[in-house]
């Protein structure tokens, strides 16, 4: 049978269909050969693809690494224990316990609660446990030197607290336990033997840390502290069970009602600790494949100027006897090799960074972590969505390879552009989609009122976000095509960008696209964060006036006194709580609820304090000194409740009742939301009449705090230097109540990071614009352009790119904060700086970096050589 080459014509082929393997070999050769002559085009689709990859891999691993198993996370909190068994009252002992459990179950007491470290003039807290780390609490705490205590007067510190008090291994440490009469728990744990807040030096025996907090200030005591707390039903139970038993079952027969009908007790099993914990790469891999779509998206515009660049080529091919398949899988194989590239390469950086990190993992996660091992099934899951993304890339410029028309080619022009209405009405076809699901989503959670349809309407929300930026960004073609006509009244740089632009829509589109997703993302994060913010502080009540500092800690008096002598304060004081001890008996002064024009005040007061006329002016109720001296009792309320007399009770540890008197009272509105500062305050004199002492000014204080007012309202120097005077003494800190909005940094760092990558883009597409534009670069020097008209045709054409996107990035990103908002009823407050950012900032710095980088028309030397 004859053989008869098919001609040549404009008509574009047919879709490509199979490839066979000598083609596909014959693909992959052309392949490798334009990826190495096209050095710098091929650079960039690598490390599009390595970038993203990289991240991935590194993120999972490190979180695997990071994130402790269930089995870690129940050694921490339980040891060897199969329960934990938690006290319900004075009968609790370890006996009760025991009778409870099946016969050989193993029971060990254990205390941990709040003590102190004595250093010369202050003290810091550490947490003190009693426990046996021989038994079953071994794993909770490890030792890196020494030995466990074993008797009464030895103990065991971490590192931290050796650092602290400067003392090491047969050294005696200062320990104290806290007073409930300064404000401390109702039952602290004893320390070493002390008593009533005594202090003691045991001898330190052993240097501990607790693996999941190597920075905790830690003081082990020897099991008898446990043993003693057991007695009377005030420590926590590791449960140990026979071989064969049901811990499920144990568990709800403890938390059950028990037969004497005394209160069940709190039950913690091992399965469900280890339940609870472990680690998930998948969010990291779900937000990793959100950013491969921005590099599916440049890369394929990089894939189109490939095309475009090897149009002749393309057309050679086709001549030949080439079929459109065959076309197409020059352009595929293209993408496997870059893409194969750029996921190896990828895996290495990704877990090279991964272990360059692991030294210093222990330091920034606070805890012990195992060694940084591979895992083999993220790495191939990332590699396989890397390469899926760049073929995904690649397969719209193979399309329209394979469609390319053979007369078309060879001549070197460039196709006919089919109109940009199909694009149009489907990007206005998924904003439609876009809306309607977001407000769909809205709806669904405005009517959610038993939480059942939560995911759901989530999902479609998230849903109409994306769709919708897909859809703006099927849009930019027309809008380009409207840009062209426009182009003759601009200046002659102005009118070659805006031509070049608009004619080179498949690359200029993806460009667009992926600048515009991000900017849309920052917009509609920026706006959600601007919305809840504006909320917050429409309800925000502040808890201490703008001139006022409290300082808060064992350092408070001498920061407080600091902070007064250079900041200039008016009023200072201590706020001693109206409380007092006498051995075991703490006696606490109490305001009642009070009956008011306004009803009754349950939570009137959240506590008393002894105050003087210095005190009174530094809490902002100078105007009732003359009452404090009087006898009465001040009540600093946020609004004026009208109250004369009001009952002041003493009160034990234990909430009972030991006096009540009905005393005279004067209210004063500070406008404050009473959490930090006493809701009360009497005088000494009145304190000593009903039996309250207050301790000494110069006593070691357990959590003293120290109110400062200033001169002046606090400025954020102010603020700087309290907070730099507090830092320098142990556990002391300095706050005011100025409203800061929490997210603010976040808004810079994601601006700042939107801006980076619009820029980073921009100037891709602007540089595969100039590569692409050689032919014409070349006519304008042999018309006698002026080598600087480069430059300016460079920036042009970011400039239209920037401002193209910046329009359609502030739609974008509203739709969606519009829907999530509306599904809350809260109203939409525009970010400013970011939707300026997009339509001015952007452009500007893209034309302004675009001018200052770019180069001007080389000579005509640069020409000779026309391969990359």
């Amino acid at each position: 049978m004859k053989h008869v080459r098919r001609r040549p014509s404009d008509e574009p082929h047919d879709g490509p269909g199979p490839v066979s393997c000598s083609s596909a070999r014959a693909a992959l050769r052309i392949a490798r050969r334009n990826v190495a002559h096209s050095r710098w085009r091929s650079a960039l689709v690598v490390v599009l693809v390595l970038l993203p990859v990289a991240a991935m891999i590194g993120a999972a691993t490190l979180l695997e690494t990071v994130t402790p198993t269930g089995e870690r996370t129940a050694t921490d909190r339980m040891g060897t224990a199969d329960l934990i068994v938690y006290p319900q009252g004075p009968a609790s002992t370890t006996d009760t316990v025991r009778a409870l459990l099946p016969a050989d179950s193993q029971v060990e007491p254990f205390v941990n609660g709040e003590g102190y470290v004595v250093l010369p003039g202050q003290r810091a807290s550490v947490t003190v446990w009693s426990l046996d780390l021989d038994g079953l609490a071994k794993g909770m705490l490890t030792f890196t030197a020494g030995r466990a205590p074993t008797r009464t007067g030895e103990v065991a510190i971490s590192r931290s607290v050796a650092d602290l008090a400067n003392v090491g291994i047969g050294d005696h440490v200062s320990l104290q336990a806290p007073d409930p009469a300064s404000g401390g728990p109702a039952a602290p744990p004893p320390v070493s033997g002390t008593a009533g807040g005594a202090p003691a030096s045991p001898i330190v025996v052993g240097l501990i840390e607790d693996p999941f907090d190597i920075r905790g200030r830690i003081a082990v005591e020897d099991p008898s502290t446990a043993q003693a707390a057991a007695a009377v039903g005030q420590a926590t139970y590791l449960v140990g069970l026979p071989p064969g038993s049901d811990p499920e079952a144990i568990g709800a027969e403890l938390a059950g009602p028990s037969p004497d009908g005394h209160q069940s007790l709190s039950v913690t099993r091992r399965d469900q600790v280890a339940g609870s914990a472990g680690a998930s790469s998948a969010g990291v891999i779900v937000f990793g494949s959100l950013a491969l779509v921005e590099t599916i998206l440049v890369a394929s515009a990089a894939f189109a100027v490939s095309v475009r660049r090897r149009q002749r080529e393309l057309g050679l091919l086709a001549a030949a006897g080439a079929e459109p398949r065959h076309l197409a899988a020059t352009v595929l194989a293209e993408g496997i090799v870059l893409g194969g590239i750029g996921v190896l390469l990828g895996a290495v950086v990704g877990f090279g960074g991964a272990l360059a990190i692991s030294p210093w993992l222990d330091q920034l996660t606070d805890r012990r972590n195992p060694p940084v091992l591979p895992d083999p099934v993220v790495i191939v899951t990332v590699m396989a969505i890397g390469l899926f993304a760049t073929l995904l890339a690649a397969a719209v410029p193979a399309w329209s390879a394979g469609r390319l028309p053979v007369l078309a080619a060879l001549s070197g022009r460039r196709p006919p552009r089919a109109p940009a209405r199909r694009l149009l009405g489907l990007g206005l076809g998924l904003i439609g989609l876009g809306v309607a699901a977001t407000m769909t989503g809205s709806l669904l959670r405005l009517n959610d009122v038993d939480g059942s349809s939560g995911t759901f309407s989530l999902l479609l929300l998230a849903t109409g976000a994306i769709v919708g930026t897909l859809g703006f960004g099927a849009c930019s073609p027309w809008l380009l095509e409207r840009l062209e006509p426009l182009a003759g009244r601009l200046p002659l740089a102005g009118r070659i960008a805006v031509r070049d632009t608009a004619r080179a829509r498949s690359r200029t589109a993806p460009v667009v696209t992926a600048v515009l997703s991000t900017f849309a993302a920052t917009v509609a994060l920026s706006g959600y964060i601007a919305a809840i913010d504006a909320n917050a502080r429409a309800h925000w009540q502040p808890w201490l006036r703008s001139d006022q500092i409290l300082i808060a800690g064992p350092g408070a008096v001498e920061v407080g006194q600091a902070v007064a002598r250079e900041l200039g304060g008016t009023a200072s004081g201590l706020l001693l709580p109206a409380a007092s001890s006498d051995g075991d008996a703490h006696r606490y002064l109490q305001v009642a609820a009070i009956d008011s024009s306004q009803g009754v005040q349950d939570d009137i007061a959240q506590g008393v304090t002894i105050a003087d006329a210095e005190l009174l002016r530094a809490l902002g109720a100078e105007a009732a000194a003359a009452d404090l001296q009087a006898g009465k009792v001040i009540l600093l309320t946020t609004d004026s409740i009208a109250v004369t007399h009001v009952a002041l009770q003493v009160t034990q540890t234990d909430g009972s009742v030991l006096t009540s008197l009905d005393v005279p009272a004067r209210d004063v509105a500070v406008g404050l939301v009473m959490g930090d500062l006493p809701g009360a305050a009497v005088s000494a004199d009145t304190a000593a009449r009903l039996g309250i002492a207050p301790r000494a000014a110069d006593a070691d204080p357990v959590s003293d705090r120290f109110l400062v007012r200033l001169d002046h309202a606090i400025t954020d120097d102010d603020q700087a230097r309290a907070v730099a005077l507090a830092a320098q003494e142990p556990d002391t800190s300095a706050d005011i109540a100025i409203y800061h909005s929490p997210d603010q940094d976040f808004r810079v760092f994601l601006l700042v990071a939107s801006l980076l990558f619009g820029l980073a883009v921009t100037g891709i597409a602007v540089a595969l614009g100039e590569t692409e534009a050689r032919p014409d670069q070349r006519v304008l020097l042999a018309l006698g352009a002026d080598p600087p008209l480069r430059r300016r045709i460079a920036a042009a054409r970011a400039g239209v790119v920037a401002i193209l996107a910046g329009l359609l990035a502030v739609p974008a990103g509203l739709l969606p904060v519009w829907g999530l908002l509306a599904s809350r009823g809260s109203p939409l407050v525009l970010p400013w700086p970011e939707v300026a950012a997009a339509l001015v900032v952007l452009p500007l710095l893209a034309m302004a970096a675009t001018f200052v980088l770019s180069r001007p028309i080389p000579p005509w030397s640069a020409f000779r050589d026309a391969r990359s």
